[in-house]
């Protein structure tokens, strides 16, 4: 079964892959899943490129040219979707998600789901460096119950171990190689603390509500 088949609307996944070979099937499992539940799909592409993606939905069966046709799949680069006039702007990003998602809702579609390629930010854009802060407030969207949920992916093998401890911290679930994983009583940060004035005070107290809590269940 694959991971992906436990995901619902309001989930926020950080996806490290260390293989093509993994990337490969995330890539085919969501849009499979997509297809099965009659949701819009947004696949953000940056270091695999659209054609590469058309040749692994097509080695897999799917009819990715018909989807995109009708409008079910939409393919994109990153950089056109997370770079409005050059600049990376979380709270922009975020209000296109939902727009993105009010319509998709609108033509009949479950939910919209929404994977991006998130290599674009090493790349030194006007505001790359608050990929954190909008992966954390990026909570917020998907605790007011949008229909809407997503992947961002992260290729273990380009970025540095401080970045991928952040996300760690930023996303309530983890999508390891293939194996989906519940982050909230382990790493997770919720985006009050992890934005808090004094980033590692907040960090610090989440990780003691973790370890209470974990100390709760071992006394019960």
């Amino acid at each position: 079964m694959p991971a992906l088949e436990k995901m619902q609307p309001g989930d926020h996944y950080c996806g490290i892959f260390r293989s093509d070979a993994d990337q490969r099937q995330i890539t085919v499992d969501f849009v499979r899943l997509g297809v099965e539940r009659h949701e819009k799909m947004l696949y953000l592409v940056h270091l695999q490129t659209a054609e590469r993606l058309r040749s692994t939905l097509l080695d897999a069966g799917i009819d990715v040219d018909a989807l995109i046709t009708r409008g079910q799949l939409v393919v994109k680069a990153a950089k056109d979707a997370y770079l409005v006039d050059g600049v990376f702007e979380p709270r922009r990003m975020i209000d296109m998600l939902g727009q993105e998602t009010a319509s998709a809702v609108e033509a009949g579609y479950q939910a919209l789901r929404v994977t991006g390629e998130m290599s674009w930010a090493l790349e030194g854009d006007p505001g790359s460096e608050r990929l954190v802060e909008y992966e954390a407030l990026l909570n917020h969207f998907y605790a007011t119950g949008a229909k809407s949920y997503s992947i961002c992916q992260y290729d273990q093998r380009r970025f540095d171990a401080e970045l991928l401890i952040d996300m760690l911290h930023t996303h309530p679930s983890v999508l390891l190689d293939t194996a989906g994983i519940d982050n909230t009583a382990m790493y997770y940060v919720p985006p009050q603390a992890f934005l808090a004035a004094d980033r590692n005070d907040g960090i610090l107290g989440a990780r003691l509500d973790n370890l209470s809590g974990r100390a709760r269940l071992q006394m019960a």
